[in-house]
């Protein structure tokens, strides 16, 4: 293989005219290993890698995409190169120009690296737009036509993977594009990467709240850094009974008022009741607050039980002292202590014993198993709550997933209490 010298000498000397045309020699007849090599060259004046651009070898124009010395104008037919390959790669150089762009004072060079953007913006293939989304995701600065041209219409792209980076990343954004992407989203996942964005301002908030897509207010409520308005904080705890994916994000959200502590505290399951309780920033008023709620709930919990039992008076005063925890229901479990562990579930999980005593005979581990993520017990629990008290076979248990999660999530979870609670466990 013949080998080129480099083409300038130390200190940035004039392109040795000896070196340059054995290269220009290895451009046109060399074989497709050196024409690679030459290609990916740094020192390689632009004149022949404009020309190596056009070669017939995709490894060759695949090594000219990459190199960072390549001239813009050899872009414009790269970015419609038939090789997806050396399209991506032409996607991932330009956009290094996002930002420069605007200080660009060669017109030409500017309307052209616009042009190629633009090109790759609507190339057909998937991966090729999606690599100029990831690449211009984080640009802090663009001109307008940019904005508007390139990275607008990559938000608006029905691929989330095309999508989902500049919605979720890009600062350059407008409050106003971004309600129109929520208003009339393009792909399912749109309103989702909205949500996640950093710091989303409360008119985007507002517009994701009224969007009706619970799993992008879901994302939005676990956003800490979201601004969210007090009324719209407010309308979605009294609409999040019935969605139990938002109970542990707003159980979560910095700065809870009183008032929501007071709501989240009556209807969320009893492990989050816990997280509650274990916040140090709650105030004064949000304190009493959860301790009024917690105290209705047991009170409720009292009737339902119908406690004049010894084990379910017992499970009650164990609740309100804060003693009724997954070691005393452990304990119970352990030693069979059936009676106790029914009235302990109803107590924490808010469900009457006739509907625990009917899940615990169903036979139904998906049941049992949600039984126990009611009562805010661990899927280690739940698995020797199927094995000991509800004698299901260990061939038909539920194990746990990823080593410690539920292997149901929270609407399955919820839609067996659902069946079990309006008529016997499904």
């Amino acid at each position: 293989m013949t080998e080129t010298p480099p083409l300038r000498r130390a200190g940035d000397n004039p392109v040795d005219a000896r070196a340059l045309e054995q290269a220009m020699v290895i451009a046109r007849s060399g074989d497709a290993a050196e024409r690679r090599k030459l290609a990916a060259r740094t020192d390689m004046p632009p004149e022949l890698l404009f020309f190596l651009a056009e070669d017939a070898d995709d490894g060759v124009r695949r090594a000219v995409a990459k190199n960072p010395s390549t001239p813009r104008r050899a872009d414009t037919f790269l970015a419609r190169d038939s090789d997806e390959t050396v399209r991506q790669s032409v996607a991932a150089r330009v956009a290094l120009d996002v930002a420069g762009i605007g200080s660009e004072r060669r017109s030409q060079h500017r309307k052209i690296t616009l042009e190629v953007m633009e090109t790759l913006a609507l190339d057909a293939a998937e991966k090729v737009r999606s690599r100029l989304s990831n690449a211009v995701k984080d640009a802090a600065s663009a001109p307008p036509e940019v904005i508007r041209r390139v990275i607008e219409v990559l938000a608006r792209d029905t691929a989330l993977e095309v999508a989902g980076p500049v919605l979720q990343h890009s600062p350059l954004l407008s409050d106003e594009f971004l309600i129109g992407v929520v208003k009339a989203p393009r792909n399912s996942g749109a309103v989702t990467a909205v949500s996640r964005r950093d710091g989303v301002s409360t008119r985007v908030s507002d517009a994701v709240a009224a969007s009706g897509d619970d799993a992008a207010i879901a994302a939005l409520l676990a956003n800490d850094s979201a601004q969210i308005r007090e009324a719209t904080l407010d309308s979605l705890i009294d609409l999040a009974p019935s969605r139990p994916t938002w109970h542990a994000p707003l159980v979560a959200r910095p700065k809870l008022s009183a008032g929501h502590v007071g709501k989240l505290a009556r209807f969320v399951a009893m492990a989050l009741v816990e997280e509650l309780r274990k916040r140090t920033d709650l105030d004064e008023a949000a304190s009493a607050q959860l301790a009024d709620a917690m105290s209705k709930r047991i009170e409720e919990a009292g009737t339902r039980t119908t406690a004049t039992t010894a084990e379910g008076t017992r499970a009650l005063a164990m609740h309100g002292q804060g003693q009724l925890d997954e070691m005393a229901l452990g304990e119970a479990l352990t030693a069979g202590r059936r009676a106790f562990v029914i009235a302990a579930l109803s107590v924490r999980s808010g469900l009457t014993e006739a509907v625990v005593h009917s899940m615990m005979s169903s036979g139904n581990a998906k049941a049992v198993t949600a039984l126990s993520w009611k009562a805010g017990m661990s899927m280690e629990f739940a698995e020797q709550l199927q094995l000991r008290l509800a004698y299901i076979e260990p061939k038909d248990v539920l194990r746990a997933v990823y080593g410690t999660r539920y292997p149901l999530d929270d609407e399955q979870l919820e839609w067996q209490i659902k069946m079990a609670a309006e008529g016997g466990a499904q």
